[in-house]
């Protein structure tokens, strides 16, 4: 067992298969002069949107406490940082969701990428669950605390079910929360073992799953590089995935159901 799997494991997710056989997405090409060139300029460009959108985003805060304006903020900052990179982004599945109807979406992760392509692209009003470091990043941070995100703690485990069935309990109807239940960046292409976070929630909150998966934001920008590759992005929406009725006694299965649907698209 591999030191990702034995993390996972500790965290409460499955010791499911890593590596190996396991299907990948894709590798990144080498950068050229010219993804240098861009990277030089684009970085700076995403820097200024995020002061300014979060800003903005913090202004409306005062009058909308739903966060509706808030996630308008995070959608065009979301696309404004895609059109940047020269992401080429197509979503597909979108006739599965229901206009006004509450999901849980559990994200394959693959690159820093995935954050504004899920944003900018995804058809519903969103609610992220991320670790607390994200939430003291200036503006970012800001903008997320003020607009109803969701804080988790990965040092205390309690205390994070804790913040998954009090957000499973207040989250406004017609609105989705989103996580990345593999809990990091893949480093190698393939799906790693998913943590039972997203689960709790959607069990909790009795609000079906929707399996994602984002490809080509790996050969866009792969973990432990910054320098940006233009090219096409594909995000699947699978089949909600029912969860009204379930126990503890079937998370396993739920688990394996979600991981399947999101390797169907790799």
């Amino acid at each position: 067992m591999n030191s990702t799997t034995k993390e996972a494991v500790r965290a409460g997710g499955p010791p499911a298969a890593v590596g190996g056989d396991a299907p990948r997405t894709a590798p990144p090409r080498p950068p050229t002069v010219w993804n240098y060139l861009h990277t030089f300029v684009a970085w700076p460009l995403v820097a200024l949107y995020t002061v300014v959108m979060a800003t903005l985003s913090l202004a409306l805060s005062l009058f909308d406490r739903r966060g509706r304006l808030q996630h308008w903020c995070a959608r065009t900052w979301s696309r404004m940082i895609a059109r940047t990179a020269l992401l080429d982004v197509r979503v597909h599945g979108a006739e599965h969701l229901r206009a006004g109807e509450s999901y849980v979406f559990l994200s394959t992760h693959q690159s820093w990428m995935d954050i504004p392509v899920m944003l900018g692209y995804l058809p519903a009003q969103l609610r992220i669950a991320a670790k607390r470091e994200v939430f003291q990043i200036p503006f970012l941070g800001w903008h997320l605390r003020r607009g109803g995100h969701i804080v988790i703690n990965r040092e205390d485990k309690e205390a994070a079910k804790a913040t998954l069935k009090e957000a499973g309990r207040e989250l406004p109807a017609g609105t989705s929360a989103f996580l990345f239940p593999e809990g990091t960046r893949t480093r190698d292409g393939s799906l790693q073992p998913l943590l039972k976070g997203g689960f709790w929630l959607a069990l909790l909150s009795r609000l079906p799953i929707v399996p994602v998966t984002i490809v080509g934001t790996r050969r866009a920008m792969p973990r432990g590089s910054a320098v940006l590759r233009r090219g096409p992005v594909e995000m699947h929406l699978g089949t909600p995935i029912p969860t009204a009725g379930l126990d503890k006694q079937e998370l396993p299965a739920l688990i394996q159901k979600v991981r399947d649907a999101m390797e169907k698209s790799f």
